[in-house]
């Protein structure tokens, strides 16, 4: 099942369940999806799960605005708004692994501290649907400093 098929499915049954937060993002995501679907690109080379993980991204981006402005309670509401589109995200990879793959990339290709764009763009082409970009560049950072 696709992930387009799957937040319908999912969607059906929230609103069968008078879910209210789980529609709306539902709804969102699948705003998104047919914004996707609608842009012109071939239907097979839409990525449905990098439609979600924008979202997701934009999620992340709001939430670190409202805990910067210190809004707890709307802090709050997007963790389980986050929390329910990471249902549809593939799995990401521990600290430990990343470091692993960062550590790897690093002795393959010698990288030094000036050299952190191509290693961070050579990482996220082999792992970006898995790893995220902001744990890779901390990562990096402590590792070519």
């Amino acid at each position: 099942m696709s992930v387009k098929e799957r937040v319908i499915e999912d969607l059906k049954s929230a609103m069968k369940a008078q879910d209210k937060l789980r529609t709306s993002v539902l709804r969102m995501i699948l705003a998104d999806i047919k914004i996707a679907d609608t842009s012109g690109k071939p239907k097979d080379q839409i990525d449905y799960a990098e439609v979600v993980r924008g979202y997701h991204k934009k999620l992340k981006k709001t939430r670190e605005e409202y805990e910067r402005l210190n809004l707890p309670e709307k802090v709050k509401e997007l963790d389980g708004e986050i929390a329910i589109v990471e249902e549809y995200l593939p799995k990401q990879l521990s600290n430990d692994e990343i470091r692993k793959i960062v550590e790897e990339v690093i002795k393959a290709n010698n990288y030094t501290a000036k050299e952190m764009g191509v290693a961070m763009k050579q990482i996220m082409s082999k792992h970006g649907s898995v790893v995220d970009g902001k744990k890779v560049q901390t990562i990096l950072k402590e590792i070519l400093k």
